[in-house]
């Protein structure tokens, strides 16, 4: 407990002063609220109102807001990524990983710190969109009952299984890079190039297997909450079906990330 604690001290002086990294956290901090309060502003002002309520319900109120703050912060992932790419390529810019082997670290005892410095990020931004939920659910007019106000609290569970998946392909790229501009462009070639055969394996070949790519399957744990009134009964149970699938694959895909980054690193010249 001794070695950890003092390993984790070590890695807390390497961001304490550094400036980036604060400024990547305070803007995590900011845009995730902020993007979702656009959001909400858009959807509550700008569509037709039924008896008060907006033509697309109310995507913000309890339960609904469980499912529709983490569905938009999925969008902002790229986020953590960035800053996990800098602080990881950081280790090889500036030779630091080098030196904390020098120092006595064992490769495995400087892999895992890493991999918990990214499991503490996660769970931050994960705090941040939970006290996002929090203040629109208790803005926001609800008919549903005390009780029923956290049916969809699971999906916090979701997002943070979403952001380690994204988090751990931002590792794995700047290990395998090690230069900070390259493999953030190479992050974003692969989400996008993700994207598009997932679409075209969808859309004109009716494949079924592209929802079961790296990032795709942890996407489809959180489908989009708005309008939720036009997709059918069928569909939605189609998704509640799928969802043990999808959770399983996210978590296989982290843990073979996991072994990948761990093997790598421990086998490859510093």
């Amino acid at each position: 407990m001794g070695d950890f604690m003092h390993t984790l001290k070590v890695e807390w002086l390497k961001v304490k002063y550094y400036r980036t990294f604060w400024i990547l956290i305070a803007v995590i901090g900011i845009c995730i609220p902020a993007f979702n309060y656009v959001i909400y502003d858009f959807t509550d002002n700008s569509f037709p109102k039924i008896n008060g309520q907006s033509l697309l319900g109310n995507p913000f109120s309890f339960p609904n807001v469980w499912r529709t703050v983490p569905y938009n912060a999925g969008i902002l992932i790229f986020m953590p990524a960035i800053l996990i790419i800098t602080l990881f390529t950081n280790e090889f810019s500036y030779r630091t990983h080098r030196q904390n082997i020098i120092d006595g670290w064992s490769r495995s005892r400087f892999i895992f710190i890493k991999l918990f410095e990214i499991f503490l990020l996660d769970l931050f931004v994960t705090g941040i969109v939970v006290l996002t939920c929090l203040y629109f659910g208790f803005i926001t007019k609800t008919s549903a009952q005390p009780a029923a106000r956290w049916d969809q609290y699971r999906n916090i569970l979701y997002f943070f299984v979403e952001t380690l998946d994204y988090s751990l392909i931002a590792v794995l790229f700047a290990m395998l890079i090690r230069r900070a501009g390259l493999a953030m462009g190479i992050f974003f070639l692969y989400m996008i190039v993700e994207q598009f055969v997932v679409s075209l394996g969808r859309n004109k070949y009716k494949v079924v297997w592209v929802d079961y790519l790296p990032e795709e399957v942890s996407d489809r744990l959180i489908p989009q909450p708005f309008a939720r009134k036009l997709i059918s009964p069928e569909n939605n149970a189609l998704w509640e079906k799928h969802v043990p699938l999808y959770l399983s694959m996210a978590v296989l895909y982290i843990i073979i990330y996991i072994f990948f980054i761990s093997w790598r690193f421990r086998n490859t010249d510093l």
